[in-house]
C-alpha cells in the first residue's frame, strides 16, 4: 500500500469509523482471540473453521461491542490501495483507513504439493488468499513488530453476504528503501534471508514475507514493516523452510487465487 496524498474531498473527510478509543490495537488481538476460539482444542489445523463460520464468529464479536459498520459510515470514494485494499486518509486522525475489498483478506504464506519429475522438488512455496482468521494474525504479528501499527475500527456487513474488515494505520512519509537496506535491517534483527522479499528467524520461528521495498518505509534510523506478511510457519511449511536453510538454497514465492472452503 502507499501512503500517497489524496484528494481535497477525502482529506476533509471526518471519519465516523473511528471508535475515539485508545484500544484499537486492543481490538485486533479480541478479535483474534474471538476466532481462534472456534478452532477445535486437538489443534489440527485441517478443523479450522471455514470461512463461513469465522464471517459470522467476526459479525457477532463485533455486533458484541457495537463495531458494526455501515457503508455510509465511508466516503463515498475509497482509493485503490494495492490488491486487497481500499483506503482512504482522514485527516483529523492523520490516519489512513483500510477497508478489505471483495471478501478478500490478503494472503498467507504456505506450500503445496506439485507434480514433478522425482529429480526435482515436490514442494512449491505460494502466497494463498488468506482467511479474516489469517488476516487478523498478520494484523496482530505486524504490532508484535510496531506497537501499535494496526488499529481495528469495525466490521461492514455487506448486502451481498460479504463482509469487509475496517482498520487504520498511522500516516507515514514516503522515504523510499533499498532491497539491500531491507536486508540488513532485518538482517540485524536475527532474521535469515529465504527468499526474494522473505525472511525467517529461527528464535520465534518468526517468518516475515513480501516485505519489498513497496511494503516498508523509513522512519529515521528504523524501517516500518507497514504492509508485510508475517507469520509463524507449522508443519511442513516449517519443515520445508528449515530445510532450505540448511540446504543453503532460496526459495520462489508465487501468488495463488485460492479460497477457502
Amino acid at each position: 500500500m502507499h501512503h500517497e496524498k489524496l484528494s481535497d474531498a477525502q482529506e476533509n473527510h471526518s471519519s465516523s469509523t473511528h471508535h475515539g478509543r485508545a484500544d484499537g490495537t486492543y481490538l485486533v488481538g479480541s478479535a483474534l482471540a474471538f476466532l481462534r476460539a472456534s478452532i477445535p482444542r486437538d489443534g489440527d489445523s485441517s478443523g479450522s473453521p471455514t470461512l463461513a463460520r469465522q464471517k459470522d464468529d467476526l459479525r457477532q464479536w463485533a455486533g458484541s461491542l457495537g463495531l458494526l459498520l455501515n457503508d455510509s459510515d465511508l466516503p463515498s470514494k475509497l482509493v485503490r490501495g494495492g490488491q486487497e485494499h481500499d483506503l482512504f486518509h482522514d485527516v483529523l486522525t492523520d490516519r489512513y483507513f483500510k477497508v478489505t475489498r471483495h471478501g478478500v483478506f490478503g494472503f498467507s504464506p504456505g506450500i503445496e504439493l506439485a507434480l514433478v519429475s522425482s529429480s526435482q522438488e515436490a514442494r512449491r512455496f505460494h502466497l494463498w488468499e488468506a482467511s479474516p482468521l489469517e488476516y487478523l494474525e498478520r494484523l496482530h504479528l505486524q504490532n508484535m513488530l510496531v506497537p501499535g501499527l494496526n488499529s481495528l475500527e469495525g466490521i461492514i456487513d455487506q448486502l451481498d453476504g460479504d463482509m469487509s474488515i475496517v482498520t487504520s494505520q498511522p500516516r507515514f512519509d514516503i522515504v523510499p528503501v533499498t532491497t539491500q537496506e531491507i536486508d540488513d535491517w532485518f538482517s540485524t534483527l536475527g532474521f535469515e534471508k529465504i527468499t526474494a522479499a522473505a525472511y525467517y528467524r529461527p528464535e520465534d520461528n518468526l517468518g516475515i514475507f513480501d516485505a519489498h521495498d513497496k511494503n516498508l518505509v523509513r522512519a529515521g534510523d528504523l524501517l516500518i514493516p507497514f504492509d508485510v506478511i508475517p507469520c509463524h510457519p507449522a508443519g511442513g511449511f516449517l519443515e520445508f523452510i528449515e530445510e532450505t536453510l540448511i540446504a543453503g538454497h532460496s526459495l520462489r514465492a508465487v501468488r495463488t487465487v485460492t479460497t477457502h472452503p
